[in-house]
């Protein structure tokens, strides 16, 4: 069945994010995120523009969405936009931090189940060596990062410009062809 609707999973996963953030999202406080939300912007197009011709991973052809590209356009213009506004809608700002860093896990845990189904429905493809586990890692820094920009965006950036240039030298990415 999985195979049967995998042409229409990430217009679906899309649309029903797009659809939980519209209705419990806080809209109010867009402008709060909206620092952020370019921030992972920036960071996706980069990681796009770095791997364009050695991907670590590869979204394959699906319903509207006809090439790599398309699938970066839905992530950047509309899947984490949401994302990060639903994260900060529900997110424990007066918590302890081992309540804090649950809320990170149970994010990442939920985005890694997701990208599992991807996966098992062949519309995410691995390459060169990346897995599963460090997608999941990335879910994780990726949360923890955005709880960081919010506060201290030069240290987001600093974690970011730091993760980047170890999975440019772990994975052997060609940079500066």
């Amino acid at each position: 069945m999985l195979n049967n609707i995998a042409w229409y999973m990430p217009l679906l996963l899309t649309l029903s994010v797009l659809i939980v953030t519209w209705r419990f999202g806080d809209w109010r406080g867009w402008r709060n995120y909206y620092p952020t939300i370019l921030f992972v912007n920036i960071v996706s197009f980069f990681a796009y523009v770095l791997t364009y011709e050695y991907p670590l991973w590869f979204y394959q052809e699906s319903f509207m969405l006809s090439n790599r590209m398309m699938h970066e356009f839905r992530l950047i213009f509309f899947l984490f936009p949401a994302i990060i506004i639903l994260f900060f809608t529900f997110y424990p700002h007066g918590s302890r931090i081992p309540r804090r860093l649950a809320y990170i896990v149970l994010w990442g845990i939920i985005w890694s189940a997701l990208e599992i189904l991807y996966l098992a429905s062949e519309i995410i493809t691995y390459h060169h060596g990346w897995n599963f586990w460090w997608s999941f890692v990335v879910w994780i820094i990726l949360f923890f990062v955005i709880t960081i920009h919010q506060r201290k965006p030069m240290w987001a950036w600093l974690i970011c410009v730091s993760f980047s240039v170890f999975v440019i030298n772990y994975f052997n990415i060609p940079f500066g062809k």
